[in-house]
C-alpha cells in the first residue's frame, strides 16, 4: 500500500539531498537523506502513524535528526530545512541537475558564476559560448553536456518501463473497478516490454462506452475525446489512449496496438499473401468473411503461426523463426543474485532481505554488498566483510530449504584487479563483479580492464555489464565480442541489472552474449525491500533477447550454483 504522507515525506528528503549537494555539503549527509527516503519508499505502515507511536525512533538509518524532521512534517507537513533550502536557490534548480554529466558541483558553480538556474537557460549558455571561461567548461564538457541535454530531452518523451508499469496498473485498476468495464488491458510498446515508453495505450470492453469516457477524461488533461476513444496528457507530458472495442474484436485490437509496426507490417503481408485482410477489427477472407478477431491465438493460428509472444513482436523476423523460444516465467527463477543490505548503503537488514525472498518464493538470495573501494556507498571493509560472513552463516542454520549466499558486489579498479584479494573471494558464496567508476576509459583500455577482471578465479557474474543508465548516461564502450568470449571461457554469467533505471545488457546485447555461448544472471540490484518488485522487469527483457531457463544462472539450484564453485564442496 503506498501512502500519501510517506510519498510526500520521500520527495522532501530526495530534494533536500539534491539541495544539500548543491551546497558542497559532507557527501554522507546527503546520502543519509537518500537512504531515508529509499527507507520510507518501503515502508508497510504510514510515517505519520510510526513516528506517534515511538517506533520510528527503532528504525535502522532514522537518528535523532531525521525523526525530529518526521516530526516537523507531521506536526506542519514541511520539513523547516527543506523551506530554507528551496528559498535559497531558483524553483528549477533541480531539474538542472537531472542533466546527465553535470552533475552538483557544476550546477553549484555555474548558478554563482552565471545564474543558471534552468535546463534551457543551461543550453542558452552552451550554444552561445558564455560558459568557456569557467573553469573545468572546455568543449569537451560542453559537448558532453549537450549531449545529456539530449538525453534528458528524449526521457521526458519517453518514460522508463518501470515507471510506465506502474501508472498502467494503477489506471487498469481505476478502469477494473468500474462496473461497466468488463476488461481493461494495456497494449502498446508497455506490453512489448519496450525499456522505454512513449505512451500508453489501453484497451477495455465496456457496455457502458461514454461512461468510461467520462471518467478517463477526469483524471488528465484531455487533448482529444470521443465515444470509444479518449486521449489525455498524463503530469503535462504524458499521453495515455484508451479506447472502447468490441468483445468480439479485442483480440484483433490488442494485436493491432500492441504493434510493433514492423511485425505488424509483416503480419499484414502474409495476411494479404493468403488473400486475406488483417486490421484492427479482424481477419477476414476476400469476401469480408470473419475468419478470427476474439482472440489473438486464433488470429495467428489461422495465419499458419503460432502465439508470438508480446516482447518478440518488434522487427517482423519472428514471423519467420523455425521455433519460437520457450517463454521464460518468473516462477522458473529460484533466486535473485544482486542485492545490497542496510551493511552498505541498502535500508534493510539482513533478516529482513531474507523475510522477504522467502514471502516471493526463492530458494536463495545473494546478498552482494559494496566493496571497500565505494567508500561512498559504505563499502565493507574485508573485517566488515568477514563479520557480516559470520551473521549471514547463523541466520542459515535456522532456515529449512532457504539460504543467504554470502557474496559481494566487488569492484573491478582501473587495472583490472579486484577490491578484494582471493583469499577472501575464495570464501564466498557468490561474487558479482562490476565497473563504478573511470568510465571515460578509452574502448581497447576499458576492454582490458573488464576482461581481467572476469579472468579472476571466483568471479560468478559481470554486474550491468555497459554502465548505462537509461536517458542518463549512454555506457562505456568495450570491445564486448572479446567480454563475451572471455566471460565464456571462465564460466562468468553477463547480468541483465534488473533496475529500470539500468536493464544493462539491453535485449540485443544479452541475445548476443547467450549466442556466444554465455550464461545470463537476473539481479535487481535492490537496495530496499519494493526494488525486489524489479525482477519481473529483468523477465522481460530476458524474454525480448529470447533468454530460456537453460541459459539463466536464476535457475540453479543453490546445490547446482555450489557446483559451479568447486572450493565451496565440503562447506
Amino acid at each position: 500500500m503506498a501512502f500519501e504522507d510517506n510519498q510526500q515525506l520521500t520527495r522532501i528528503f530526495e530534494e533536500i539531498a539534491d539541495f544539500l549537494e548543491l551546497q558542497g555539503e559532507n557527501i554522507f549527509k546527503v546520502k543519509a537523506y537518500q537512504k531515508a527516503a529509499r527507507g520510507l519508499e518501503g515502508l508497510e505502515r504510514s510515517v505519520t502513524e510510526l513516528y506517534r507511536s515511538g517506533a520510528l525512533v527503532s528504525m535502522p538509518g532514522f537518528g535523532k535528526a531525521l525523526v525530529e524532521k518526521v516530526g516537523q512534517f507531521v506536526d506542519t507537513g514541511h520539513v523547516e530545512l527543506h523551506l530554507q533550502l528551496k528559498s535559497s536557490f531558483p524553483p528549477e534548480i533541480l531539474h538542472l541537475m537531472d542533466v546527465p554529466g553535470l552533475g552538483a558541483k557544476k550546477a553549484a558553480l555555474l548558478y554563482k558564476e552565471l545564474g543558471i538556474g534552468s535546463v534551457d537557460g543551461l543550453e542558452k549558455a552552451l550554444r552561445e559560448g558564455l560558459v568557456t571561461d569557467i573553469k573545468g567548461f572546455g568543449k569537451k564538457t560542453v559537448d558532453k553536456l549537450l549531449e545529456g541535454i539530449g538525453l534528458l530531452r528524449q526521457g521526458e518523451q519517453r518514460w522508463l518501463l518501470g515507471r510506465v508499469s506502474l501508472l498502467a496498473d494503477e489506471l487498469l485498476g481505476r478502469l477494473r473497478a468500474l462496473p461497466v468495464v468488463q476488461r481493461a488491458e494495456a497494449a502498446g510498446s508497455l506490453r512489448r516490454g519496450k525499456e522505454t515508453v512513449g505512451d500508453l495505450d489501453l484497451l477495455v470492453i465496456s457496455s457502458a462506452p461514454e461512461q468510461v469516457m467520462e471518467f478517463f477524461a477526469g483524471l488528465g488533461e484531455v487533448i482529444g475525446s470521443g465515444p470509444t476513444k479518449t486521449s489525455i496528457r498524463w503530469e503535462g507530458t504524458f499521453q495515455i489512449d484508451l479506447r472502447c472495442v468490441p468483445a468480439e474484436s479485442f483480440g484483433a485490437a490488442m494485436q493491432y496496438f500492441t504493434g510493433s509496426m514492423d511485425h505488424n507490417v509483416a503480419l499484414r503481408g502474409r495476411a494479404k499473401r493468403m488473400s486475406c485482410e488483417l486490421n484492427e477489427y479482424g481477419l477476414f477472407d476476400a469476401l469480408g468473411q470473419c475468419l478470427a478477431s476474439e482472440t489473438e491465438e486464433e488470429i495467428y493460428a489461422k495465419l499458419g503461426l503460432p502465439w508470438i509472444a508480446p516482447e518478440l513482436r518488434e522487427s517482423g523476423a519472428e514471423l519467420e523463426w523455425e521455433n519460437q523460444p520457450e517463454r521464460l516465467e518468473l516462477s522458473q527463477l529460484q533466486g535473485n543474485l544482486h542485492t545490497h543490505s542496510l551493511w552498505s548503503d541498502g535500508t534493510d537488514t539482513l533478516e529482513q532481505l531474507a523475510e522477504e525472498a522467502q514471502k516471493r518464493g526463492y530458494k536463495y538470495l545473494a546478498v552482494t554488498d559494496h566493496s571497500r573501494s565505494m567508500v561512498v556507498a559504505n563499502g565493507l571493509s574485508i573485517e566488515r566483510l568477514l563479520a557480516q560472513g559470520e551473521e549471514i552463516a547463523r541466520l542459515n542454520r535456522g532456515f529449512g530449504d532457504f539460504r543467504l549466499l554470502w557474496g559481494s558486489e566487488v569492484d573491478i579498479l582501473g587495472d583490472g584487479s579486484l577490491d578484494f584479494p582471493e583469499d577472501i573471494l575464495a570464501r564466498l558464496d557468490f561474487v558479482v563483479a562490476a565497473v563504478h567508476s573511470q568510465f571515460s576509459m578509452s574502448p581497447e583500455a576499458m576492454t582490458e580492464r573488464i576482461c581481467r577482471g572476469i579472468s579472476h578465479p571466483y568471479v560468478d557474474v559481470l554486474a550491468h555489464p555497459t554502465g548505462r543508465k537509461i536517458n542518463r548516461r549512454v555506457g562505456y564502450q568495450a570491445d564486448w565480442e572479446r567480454v563475451y568470449a572471455v566471460a565464456r571461457e571462465h564460466g562468468v554469467a553477463l547480468e541483465i541489472n534488473c533496475s529500470p533505471r539500468r536493464l544493462d545488457l539491453n535485449d540485443k546485447a544479452a541475445r548476443r552474449a547467450r549466442d556466444c555461448g554465455c550464461l545470463i544472471s537476473l539481479g535487481t540490484d535492490a537496495h530496499s525491500l519494493p526494488e525486489f518488485d524489479y525482477l519481473p522487469l529483468g523477465v522481460l527483457q530476458a524474454r525480448r533477447a529470447g533468454i530460456e531457463a537453460a541459459s539463466l544462472l536464476n535457475s540453479l539450484s543453490w546445490e547446482q550454483l555450489r557446483k559451479r564453485r568447486p572450493h565451496l564442496a565440503d562447506v
